[in-house]
């Protein structure tokens, strides 16, 4: 769909006219941007001339050198071939006399000599071409010998032209794919008997019997046409790079002179001039033939050579052929591509003044750039742009027509409304001449169309939908050219553009200021003489004149990327503002505005460079951009990384950027797309974005961004249907249409029930619906954010939504929209099944196929089992019967489990359904309702499920039943080893003695001596029961609660005393001691408890401390070995892919969490063998190894932290239990002892007090190898261990 457009273009004139017979040649130096031309005149002598000789003119032409020659020696020209060697800095031209001369513009410069002979072929030469990087030159001299020679001019080898051999790649048939054998088509079988005799084929009459020669792009082969005089025919003989033969071509009947290798290596190019038609063939480097296409001339006309442009899109076709309004031949050149099988005629350079093209060239580096040399004696540089054609407006009745130009005809498609693949059309549209570029007109809808030809302007009126005839508004004559106009009157017209219903715009090159003119031309469409036009000097030269329909901008962009805007006066005269610069010139661009109607509106110009660089003004949006459209609302381009962005147009300039995160599937910024694939529209009346491929075919994909920002507009102007319909096309989740407007979906719900009034609609819509807000999840936009459920109510959104619609439903019409209905039932959270079956209760009573129909639709919706269940669960038999009847179950199923329950008593049967439907609670309730002869069942049934509480509800006002089921609850309690709960049970109960017990066993002293002395116990029990309480006490740690029991109950002071010692309270022995006047217990009790307690605190103290330094140390000894964090070791590339490791080999070590560099091996052993290791007994053994933190592995480190941690943990709980034996040593005697353990652990204390900074430290923790993805990146960063709390108590005492 692209189609070649001219951006700029420049003339120089030359000192001496070129000879219209012969041929001039173009080189350029890509270096010093220097163009060379050689060309003979008239008088039989060869010009060369350079550019950047003149100070005061660098593009103006100067004489290097000129060189005579025997015009009778060389009829058709004296130039073989002319090339710059961009090693030597030299030019260099070989003439058919045999002559070598390398022309030198260095010398030039100093004043030297420019030509030097350096050598001459006695016999002539024929053909040369230099090797691509030019370092051999292959000649074929006069004697129709190939010479091979090195760039210094050494004879490499030399070999006769015409031989009888094939060559060395020749094909040997095998007897297999025989032409007889081959599909013919049309022709049918008796195809395959003809015989092809090659002896009859004959030269075509405009063969110039020369020799060519054609090297292929990457240097290995070149390829020699010439006509062999032993068949006497042309014949395309392919050659290594050596000069040895591989292959000739087949033969092909009047195959002519012209040749040429396409550069990318697939294809030679030649042509055969058949008696009906005119054909470029082209050959296969086997020298079979792979395909033609036929020139379109349709007059007197011959080829004089073709040429690929540098990238291989474009093949240049020389012609001269009889202008029928003149009578003259005029030599012009025509541009092919081919795309989809079709060669398309792209564009034609066809000089003004009815002068010839006596030179044309592609350049060397750029691909789109050609030279030409005329035979007035002018040259000219033409710069050409893919373009796709099409109207700028971004009204949503644009048609979006694009237009593709070939030949003399302009193919059209409306994407709008139809998507036709190329190269076929919806419209074509022949023309007067062939087309140069076509525009659209001034209307929004896209449907006027301007065609710029090589005779004149065409304007054409389109039908909208490409149904229609097409209308010719205008047919307009160049204006005429006089004194006034003739420095720029003959310049081609480029960049046409048609801004009203009666005036164009376009650009001409004007020679004399070397300045482009703008020139503003009206018209009267009846008249084809009527363009009159008024020219302004742009003072500069012009890359893009370009038009916006929408907002009525004209803006031209200077080579430089400066982009002005034009205005108009009302002489025409036209003025420029300066609006932009982009940092470089930009083929490609568009103007669109920033913002929406109530905020303000921004213009900015976009610009993209011919190095995928995407501008918005002078910010940079991508660096990987490869084409790019606009619609009213968003901007898309593609990108080299075959994707699609899009940027909203709604946003301020600021915010008109790409989003630094990474796209993620809910992203509706960005898709993918196929390989290769460049935009060719973006449709405004559909949310259609139409993608070429690189083979040329058509897709058309409607984005989530494009469908989305459709959807949200139709929504807010409650166009319900509208957006359903979208929705329901382009797979989007209909939950939109409520939470893009909560509110008014609920207002508007009437009409939303009105617009979308099928029922299968409606059902589709509700089946969707869920606790979720689309547009915060799946369609989340960026100035939006996450937030949870609770925060937005959402958890009653589907049951909000299915009441609104069915009260609308039944208001309208209850039989006409029972499915619906049931559908909002079904889709309630959780399902209101029992309501939908109400309902068909209620039909089934006015119609029962009616309630069939809808018992099946409801049954499709739900499981049938379930709604079995709950059918069963109403106690409606007749419904349970009607839904398994529907939902096909087999009666042996559930018709003797009806059977029995009917015959059962009303509330025992109701007790079997709810037992069968787990629902045990319920059945209790029954079950209780069916009398008291149930009543064993009942407690059974009870203890089966565990239903304690709803029987105590529902025998609460039965005391003798509910006695019993206390008992129960309470064996259930003990047997659950709740004894405290057992206790309160079986006090409610009554049952004391069972109290007793389980508040014995739970420890609840209290309660066990008031129920004894409530039961009146002895005094022997309670002190049998004291001495139980006191020895469950001791064994749960609660001595002090075991001390008072001993005092209270027992009466047993030295138990009390020993109770309190063990538990480390010294002052409350002590004074219990004293209390009972016990003093002996000081000296038989208390004193050796002290000693035994300091003692124990010592030895622990002693064994911390040696923890302490140890783990101290060996961290630090870790620390020092192992890299620091920020440091990565080095990663060896080498070692990566390596086959020496195999899936299972580890390659983890103590310093492998060190690293930041991973290997891929490691990465893909990781993977490979990821679900064979991944197991849970693996698991558990590493979280084992994790908790050990043996010496030498990776765990090591992270376990010696945690264990000083804990350690610290310790001896800060130590402070207080130190300070209570400090206060119980200091009063005894213990003075020394005291002050010991005193200063001991305040030394210990302040030194782990100042270690605790340097020991945690962030860690790089080791990472699991059964870890996720996510889990080893997280583990990358370093992890902070929390610093123990060192609490500040004042534990020691002054005196010591």
């Amino acid at each position: 769909m692209r189609s070649l457009s001219l951006l700029d273009h420049s003339c120089v004139s030359l000192e001496h006219i070129p000879s219209s017979e012969g041929r001039s040649f173009i080189v350029h130096d890509p270096e010093t941007s220097t163009i060379y031309a050689a060309f003979e005149d008239n008088e039989a002598t060869i010009h060369i001339m350079a550019t950047g000789l003149s100070p005061v003119d660098p593009l103006a032409f100067s004489l290097l050198g000129h060189i005579p020659y025997d015009p009778k020696q060389s009829p058709l020209g004296a130039i073989v071939d002319f090339t710059f060697l961009s090693d030597l800095q030299v030019a260099c031209l070989v003439t058919r006399e045999g002559d070598i001369i390398l022309v030198s513009k260095e010398r030039f410069e100093r004043g030297e000599e420019v030509l030097e002979n350096v050598g001459t072929v006695d016999a002539g030469v024929h053909a040369m071409t230099w090797s691509p990087d030019q370092d051999l030159v292959i000649l074929v001299t006069g004697e129709k010998n190939v010479l091979v020679m090195t760039q210094d001019f050494d004879t490499i080898t030399e070999y006769p032209l015409h031989v009888q051999e094939q060559g060395e790649g020749v094909q040997q048939s095998v007897g297999w794919g025989k032409k007889e054998t081959q599909f013919h088509g049309s022709a049918g079988k008796e195809a395959a008997l003809q015989k092809v005799d090659a002896s009859k084929f004959s030269l075509s009459e405009d063969d110039d019997q020369r020799p060519r020669i054609a090297w292929r792009g990457d240097g290995s082969l070149f390829t020699i046409s010439d006509i062999d005089p032993l068949k006497d025919a042309r014949v395309i003989r392919i050659y290594n790079r050596e000069g040895v033969l591989q292959n000739t071509s087949e033969p092909v009947d009047c195959l002519e002179h012209v040749l040429d290798w396409r550069p990318s290596g697939n294809l030679i190019v030649s042509s055969q001039r058949l008696p009906h038609r005119h054909d470029i063939v082209f050959l296969e480097k086997n020298g079979l033939r792979h395909g033609e296409f036929t020139l379109r001339e349709t007059t007197q006309h011959r080829l004089l050579q073709v040429s690929w442009n540098a990238d291989s899109s474009v093949l240049a076709v020389w012609i001269e052929a009889l202008v029928p309004a003149t009578g003259k031949m005029q030599k012009s050149v025509q541009f092919w591509t081919s795309g989809n099988y079709y060669w398309y005629m792209k564009q034609s350079i066809v000089l003004a003044q009815g002068a010839d093209v006596v030179g044309f060239a592609w350049d060397v580096e750029s691909p789109l750039r050609a030279y030409v040399v005329s035979s007035l004696g002018h040259y000219h540089c033409l710069n050409y742009a893919w373009d796709i054609l099409g109207s700028t407006s971004v009204e949503e009745d644009n048609a979006g027509y694009i237009a593709v130009m070939d030949g003399a005809s302009v193919l059209l498609t409306p994407f709008s409304h139809q998507n036709i693949p190329p190269p076929m059309c919806a419209l074509k549209q022949p023309t007067s001449g062939n087309v140069r570029h076509v525009s659209f007109g001034p209307n929004s809808a896209g449907t006027q169309m301007a065609v710029l030809t090589t005779e004149r302007i065409q304007l054409f009126e389109l039908p909208a939908n490409a149904r229609g005839p097409v209308t010719t508004f205008a047919s307009l004559l160049f204006p005429s050219v006089d004194a006034n106009t003739s420095s720029y009157g003959h310049s081609p017209i480029r960049h046409l553009q048609w801004m009203e219903e009666r005036q164009l715009a376009y650009l001409q090159y004007n020679e004399e200021k070397a300045v482009d003119m703008l020139c503003i031309a009206t018209f009267v469409a009846e008249d084809e003489n009527s363009l009159t036009v008024v020219a302004t000097s742009m003072e500069t030269r012009i890359g893009r004149l370009y038009y916006n329909v929408s907002n009525k901008d004209l803006m031209v962009q200077n080579i430089t990327g400066t982009v002005y805007e034009v205005h108009l006066h009302e002489d025409h005269k036209a003025t420029l503002q300066e609006v932009q610069q982009f940092p470089d010139f930009c083929p490609w661009m568009a103007t669109t505005c920033l913002g929406t109607k109530e905020t303000n509106v921004e213009r900015i110009v976009i610009g993209l460079t011919e190095r995928s660089k995407l501008y918005a003004n002078d910010r940079l949006l991508s660096a990987k951009c490869t084409s790019f459209s606009l619609r009213s609302d968003w901007l898309v381009f593609s990108t080299t990384s075959h994707a699609a962005r899009f940027l909203p147009l709604s946003v301020s300039f600021d915010d008109f950027k790409l989003s630094d995160n990474t796209p993620d599937a809910n992203d509706e910024s960005y898709r993918r797309l196929e390989r290769g694939a460049k935009i060719v529209a973006a449709t405004q009346l559909k949310p259609n974005l139409i993608l070429q491929m690189p083979r040329g075919n058509l897709e058309t994909i409607s984005p989530r961004a494009f469908v989305l920002a459709a959807i949200c507009e139709d929504i807010k102007n409650v166009n319900y249907r509208s957006a359903f319909i979208a929705c329901r096309r382009n797979r989007i989740d209909l939950n939109i249409l409520f939470d893009e407007n909560p509110q008014q979906f609920f207002d508007a719900i009437e009409r939303f029930v009105e617009q979308v009034s099928e029922v299968d609609y409606l059902n589709l819509f509700l089946s969707n619906l869920r606790n979720e807000d689309t547009t915060l999840t799946m369609y989340r936009k960026s100035n939006r954010t996450v937030v949870t459920e609770k925060e937005t109510g959402l958890e009653k959104k589907v049951n909000s939504i299915c009441e609104a619609v069915r009260n609308v439903l039944l208001k309208l019409s209850r039989k006409d929209y029972i499915q619906s209905i049931l559908s909002t039932y079904v889709r309630s959270s959780p399902p209101d099944l029992e309501s939908a079956l109400i309902l068909l209760a209620e039909i089934k009573e006015t119609s029962t196929t009616e309630a069939e129909d809808a018992l099946k639709y409801t049954i499709f919706l739900c499981d049938a089992d379930s709604l079995y269940d709950v059918a069963l669960g109403m106690y409606n038999f007749s419904l349970v019967l009607m839904v398994a009847q529907q939902a096909q179950k087999d009666p042996r199923e559930y018709l003797p489990f009806l059977q029995e329950l009917h015959n059962l008593e009303k509330y025992y049967q109701r007790f079997r359904i709810d037992d069968y439907l787990k629902r045990y609670e319920k059945a209790l309730k029954n079950l209780s309702c069916t009398g008291d002869d149930r009543f064993q069942e009942l407690v059974e049934y009870m203890r089966k499920h565990s239903l304690y509480l709803p029987a105590l509800s529902v025998y609460a006002n039965r005391p003798p039943q509910k006695q019993i089921i206390l008992n129960v609850y309470g064996e259930y309690l003990t047997q659950s080893n709740a004894y405290s709960e057992a206790g309160i049970v079986y006090t409610m109960a009554n049952n004391l003695e069972k109290a007793l017990q389980a508040y014995c066993m739970d420890g609840s002293w209290r309660e066990c001596f008031s129920l004894a002395k409530q039961m009146k116990h002895s005094n022997e029990y309670l002190h049998d029961l004291a001495y139980n309480l006191i020895e469950f006490m001791k064994e749960k740690r609660r001595f002090q609660e075991a001390a008072t029991i001993a005092n209270d109950y027992a009466k047993d002071v030295e138990e009390a005393v020993d109770c309190l010692l063990k538990g480390s309270l010294w002052q409350e022995a002590a004074r219990v001691a004293h209390t009972y006047d016990r003093a002996d217990l000081i000296e038989t009790h208390v004193k050796p408890g002290l000693i035994e307690g300091y003692s124990q605190t010592d030895e622990e103290m002693d064994d911390m401390t040696a923890q302490f330094n140890k783990q101290r140390l060996r961290l630090k000894e870790l620390r020092e070995i192992k890299p620091e964090p920020t440091v990565a070791m080095p990663n060896d590339d080498s070692l990566d892919n390596v086959d020496m490791f195999s899936d299972t080999t580890s390659m983890y070590s103590q310093f492998t969490r060190y690293t930041k560099a991973s290997s891929c091996v490691s990465t893909i052993s990781s993977v490979g063998s990821n679900k064979t290791r991944k197991t849970s007994k693996l698991r558990k053994r590493e979280e084992r190894k994790r908790a050990r933190g043996k010496k030498g592995t990776v765990f090591e480190e992270e376990y010696i932290v945690n264990s000083l941690k804990r350690l610290c943990e310790k001896a800060n709980s130590m402070q207080n239990d130190l300070h209570n034996l400090l206060r119980a040593l200091a009063p005894f005697g213990y003075v020394e002892e005291a002050r010991t353990i005193q200063n001991k652990f305040e030394h210990f204390l302040k030194e782990m007090v100042d270690a605790i900074p340097s020991i945690f430290v962030p860690l790089h923790l080791a990472t699991s190898q059964f870890a996720s993805q996510e889990e080893v990146e997280e583990s990358t960063a370093p992890v902070q261990i929390d610093k123990p709390v060192m609490t500040d108590i004042q534990w020691k005492l002054q005196i010591l």
